[in-house]
This record gives structure tokens, C-alpha cells and sequence, in this order.
């Protein structure tokens, strides 16, 4: 059955990468059908390859890393509309300190509290990306992953839901009005891989995996200098600093489907991840998740708002940036329809890009320290 199980990891995120825009994958997202298909196979009483799992699980994340960050212009970032940037690092600040104190709180009830104060960090930084990754570096349990991801999913769902109906308005009572700019031009997002054709995507894939292998080469290089051994937070804020670096580079950045190619390894993991997980184990102990994840989030955006109105930050920068961060970049756009404002969908798409490069950092930071206290 191992032929299945890598046919499985390789190929089901195409499928649902190709599906992403039909109504129910898009609804679903291509992340949840990704775990759930991977759990499926592992409990329908096949045989599953645990290394088959391992590799999968340890390279994919690690390869992903630096393509999602390549295209990023951070440098423009800064540039943009000072509320932009003020509400993105007041999200940063309050989940930082939010997480940290609720995991304390936590601590007689989950002995994986402090890795899990740094899961928290990144997934509200940036989204799955870092939730994964500094989940990796920081060792947790594979059952651990997918019962965040899960509990992440129910209460992320009704916080979109909260958006995409009355959120906007009840937001709205305690923030200033969006000031569009004199002519208010449509932000056209266009897909740079939908330009390729099938064997320049392939050719371009085959070279973006060689340069984040070149990446996670020397990383893995440079961690056997200093360490002696595979340390795996070293190498993963290794990885991250690569492709911050060379996304200053114009021609670096011009490259077509680097974040494409970053999202499609990030399902693999999320197949790959869903194949080791256990249902029984998954069922004890998910409401502890879910009761913790929950006020982490909550408290992080109530906070967050709060200190919008301190800062004079208007309701729709307010809004997208924390989508940004919770969400990461593929909820973007849909908010920023509902909010009836295409201005704001490359601050929040940036945004979301700068939360994958912090929070990697910060989640490992704030786990060991959390756990030092």
C-alpha cells in the first residue's frame, strides 16, 4: 500500500488546489480537505507507511518556508498606509502577549502548554504555515497538529462567519470610516502561475524545489556546525531568513508560482500529517483545545479592536489585517469584497506575507520563554 500512500501525498493537494475556486472546496478550504482525507486513509484499516509520514512531514514544511516568502516585497510594505502597519504590529503585540498568559493559565491542564503558546503565535501571525512549522521545530505530537488545526477550523469558521455578515457593522460602531484615495482604483489579484504553460510550470516547479533544497541544505549544514546535531528550531528560522534575504533581490522576486509552489507543499504536509493521526486520540482532550484556542483568538481580536480605536485605526484596515493574520493571505480577497473596498487587498495580502516571516520568530520566542517562566 506504500505506492497508494505517496500517490495520496502527492497528488490529492493538486486535486484540491485545481478545485480551490468550485463552492465546496473553497468553503471547506484546500488545507481542511487536505488533513481530512489524510485521516481518512489512515483510519479506514490500511496499512500506512509511519516514514512514508516522517519524510513527507519533514520536508515539506521546510522546502515551503522560503517560497511563500520570496515574492515578498517587505521593504514596500513599510510604505504603505501608516494604519496598515500600526494595526499589523498591534495584532502581532496582542497575540504575542495573549498567548503567552493564556497558555500559562493553561498550564495544569495541557503539560504541551508553552509549544503550544508558540502555535498560537504563528497561526495568528500568519496562518498554517507557521502553526506547522514551529509546531516541527518545537517537536509537538502529530495529534496535536491536527487537533489545533480542527479546533482553529470550527472557531475561525465563526469569526469569518461573524465577518462576512453583522461583524462589519458592529466593528463599524466603535471605528472611524475607511478614507479611499482620490481615485480609488480596482486592485485586479491575479494568479502569475495561470500565465504558464504546463511545462514551464512543471520547469519552474522542478527549479523553485531545487532552490529551496539549496536553502534547507545549508541550514541543515550550518545546524550540524554549531550543534553537532539536526536542530530543528535552528533550521527552520534559518530557512525563514533565506527567504526573507533574497526577496530583496527584483529578479528573485519576479519569479512566477514561488508561493504556488510554497502553498502545494504545505498540503502535502497537511496530508502527510493527517495519515498519522489517530481518531480516538483525536477525540480525548479536543474540547481543552478548542476552550484554549478559543480564548486565545477571541481575546486577541477584542483586544486588537480595542486598541484600533485607541490608534484612530478605521474599521476596514482593522478588519483586514487581523484576517490577514488569523487567516493568512487566501481570505483576503473575499473579506475585502464583502467590505466593499478593493483598495485594501494588497496591504492585507502583504500583511499576510509579513505575518509568515515574523511569525516563525516570534512563536519560537514566546514558546521558550513561556516555558523558561
Amino acid at each position: 500500500m506504500d505506492i497508494v500512500q505517496i500517490l495520496l501525498t502527492v497528488f490529492a493537494p493538486v486535486l484540491f488546489l485545481s478545485l480551490k475556486d468550485t463552492k465546496v472546496i473553497s468553503a471547506i478550504s484546500p488545507v481542511v480537505c487536505c488533513y481530512l482525507i489524510g485521516i481518512i486513509y489512515a483510519n479506514i484499516g490500511v496499512d500506512v507507511s509511519a516514514n512514508i509520514s516522517k519524510i513527507a512531514t519533514d520536508a515539506s514544511v521546510p522546502l515551503a518556508i522560503p517560497l511563500l516568502l520570496l515574492g515578498t516585497n517587505f521593504v514596500g510594505w513599510f510604505r504603505l498606509a501608516r494604519p496598515t502597519v500600526i494595526s499589523f504590529i498591534l495584532i502581532v503585540i496582542t497575540v504575542c502577549i495573549v498567548s503567552a498568559a493564556v497558555s500559562l493559565g493553561f498550564r495544569e491542564h495541557l503539560e504541551n502548554y508553552w509549544q503550544l503558546a508558540g502555535m498560537m503565535v504563528g497561526v495568528y501571525t500568519g496562518g498554517t504555515p507557521n502553526l506547522t512549522a514551529i509546531g516541527l521545530a518545537l517537536n509537538v505530537d502529530e495529534n496535536v497538529f491536527v487537533l489545533m488545526n480542527g479546533a482553529d477550523l470550527v472557531l475561525g469558521a465563526g469569526y469569518l462567519l461573524f465577518i462576512l455578515t453583522f461583524g462589519v457593522k458592529i466593528i463599524g460602531w466603535f471605528l472611524p470610516a475607511f478614507k479611499y484615495s482620490t481615485d480609488n482604483k480596482e486592485v485586479e489579484l491575479i494568479n502569475p502561475w495561470e500565465s504558464l504553460t504546463l511545462l514551464n510550470k512543471f520547469a519552474h516547479f522542478v527549479g523553485l524545489i531545487g532552490l529551496s533544497g539549496i536553502f534547507l541544505g545549508i541550514s541543515l549544514g550550518l545546524s550540524n556546525l554549531f550543534f553537532g546535531k539536526d536542530e530543528v528550531a535552528f533550521i527552520i528560522l534559518i530557512i525563514t531568513s533565506f527567504g526573507i534575504a533574497f526577496s530583496f533581490f527584483k529578479k528573485v522576486r519576479a519569479i512566477k508560482g514561488s508561493y504556488e509552489v510554497g502553498q502545494y507543499l504545505l498540503l502535502v504536509f497537511c496530508v502527510a500529517i493527517g495519515t498519522m493521526a489517530n481518531i480516538e486520540e483525536l477525540m480525548k482532550g479536543s474540547m481543552t483545545y478548542v476552550l484554549f484556542l478559543g480564548i486565545v483568538m477571541f481575546l486577541s481580536i477584542f483586544i486588537h479592536v480595542l486598541l484600533c480605536r485607541l490608534f484612530n485605526i478605521d474599521r476596514d484596515t482593522a478588519i483586514i489585517t487581523s484576517v490577514a493574520g488569523i487567516f493568512g493571505p487566501p481570505f483576503v480577497g473575499p473579506v475585502a469584497e464583502r467590505l466593499g473596498n478593493r483598495e485594501i487587498v494588497v496591504s492585507g495580502l502583504t500583511s499576510g506575507l509579513i505575518g509568515y516571516a515574523v511569525g516563525n520568530y516570534l512563536g519560537i520566542a514566546v514558546a521558550y520563554l513561556v516555558k523558561a517562566i
